[in-house]
């Protein structure tokens, strides 16, 4: 299993089935009988298989889980993005919004 062993519960044709059908977060939780914390290890295995982006209704409503964090200054992106991205903490980049994306070049500092 990716990422280490979330839980001998993961089932990604069971998860994308129930993402699919419009399951709430909630709803999979109790068919799954994990926490918030684990759904989001499980969406995030899924994701990467899938090489898709799922919404969950509901998986960030909870305290317990792990909400998005922003800035009004700057973007933050956890370190597995910085790594899987090849930045590093710090760096500088260069950010060009093309209709429905956004790219980030990062600047080179000889």
């Amino acid at each position: 299993m990716a990422k280490g062993d979330y839980s001998i519960r993961y089932n990604p044709d069971k998860l994308r089935e129930l993402i699919n059908e419009g399951k709430t977060a909630r709803e999979i939780m109790k068919e799954f009988r994990i926490s918030p914390y684990t759904l989001w290890e499980h969406l995030r295995m899924l994701q990467d298989l899938d090489r898709k982006v799922y919404y969950v209704q509901g998986l960030f409503d909870d305290p317990e889980a792990e909400k998005p964090k922003s800035r009004q200054v700057g973007v933050v992106f956890s370190k597995e993005m910085l790594e899987k991205s090849g930045f590093t903490p710090g760096d500088a980049f260069e950010m060009i919004v093309e209709k429905d994306k956004i790219i980030l070049k990062k600047i080179r500092r000889d």
